[in-house]
């Protein structure tokens, strides 16, 4: 795990702790906890005072003691919350600063450089037939949800996701693999938009990518397993018409991994590109 990673999950954590605090601060009882030390015959002794505002202090009698606990436990809260809006204003002054990779940003956008870090010895197939040319350069009913959060353009003009689907939309256009991004797929009853339809280059099979890329979150999980249910129940079967790949924070895509998916499904019979 990269620090920039590091950084952006101790944030996460830590605005989740200050939530809690605030809450358990906002739900205590009003009022600011004090004490006095006295001392008598030899035994020392502590006087709970508590203060609203510019109010006189009170004394803590006894029977309130409860109330003295939860008003120190407050004290205690507000404390750490100070600490915590220190650590934040540290971290967000890295983030500010830090340099996000531009490598990166062209690797996902060009397939120039995508073809030369790959390294593959596989051949591109033949000219598309005209069907599947036309197929893939018609327009079709994308995925509505969340539009805003398809905020990364390639170099082909489709905004996608992540990062990780850039590299495998920048790696199927570089083979002149036809596919549709989060095209719309009625099955089952269920209406499904995978990451990528995809048309097999020789033989027109149809074909389907998902890339399961936050796999750390189970509310994530939870939703890719219900989809697994839909697509094997319905005859689409991975390692059969079903590409699966798969990150998590700790753990990036390879762009070696698209490479071998898409030599297995795609290039596997490389007598028939030549």
């Amino acid at each position: 795990m990269t620090l920039f990673q590091l950084v952006n999950r101790e944030k996460e954590r830590l605005l989740t702790e200050k939530a809690a605090l605030e809450k358990s601060i906002l739900d205590a009882p009003s009022g600011t906890i004090t004490f006095c030390k006295n001392r008598t015959k030899g035994r020392t002794y502590y006087k709970w005072f508590v203060r609203n505002g510019r109010s006189k202090r009170r004394y803590l009698r006894r029977k309130e003691r409860e109330l003295a606990k939860i008003l120190a436990r407050k004290s205690l809260e507000q404390a750490r919350l100070q600490d915590i809006n220190h650590e934040l204003k540290a971290l967000d002054a890295y983030l500010g600063k830090h340099c996000k990779s531009l490598f990166l940003e062209k690797l996902t956008t060009s397939p120039g450089i995508g073809e030369l870090i790959a390294g593959s010895e596989i051949k591109p197939p033949p000219e598309l037939t005209e069907e599947l040319e036309k197929w893939a350069n018609d327009k079709y009913e994308m995925n509505p949800k969340f539009p805003e959060m398809r905020n990364i353009l390639t170099e082909q003009g489709i905004k996608v996701r992540s990062k990780s689907e850039a590299i495998i939309l920048m790696l199927l256009t570089m083979y002149h693999i036809p596919f549709r991004y989060e095209c719309r797929l009625e099955v089952g009853g269920r209406v499904l938009y995978p990451d990528f339809t995809i048309r097999h280059p020789l033989t027109g099979e149809f074909f389907y990518w998902e890339h399961c890329g936050m796999m750390e979150k189970s509310m994530y999980r939870s939703d890719y397993m219900n989809k697994m249910h839909v697509y094997i129940s319905n005859g689409i079967l991975p390692d059969h018409n079903l590409i699966l790949t798969y990150e998590s924070e700790d753990h990036p895509l390879d762009i070696s991994i698209v490479m071998d998916k898409i030599e297995e499904f795609f290039f596997c019979n490389k007598e028939a590109l030549k």
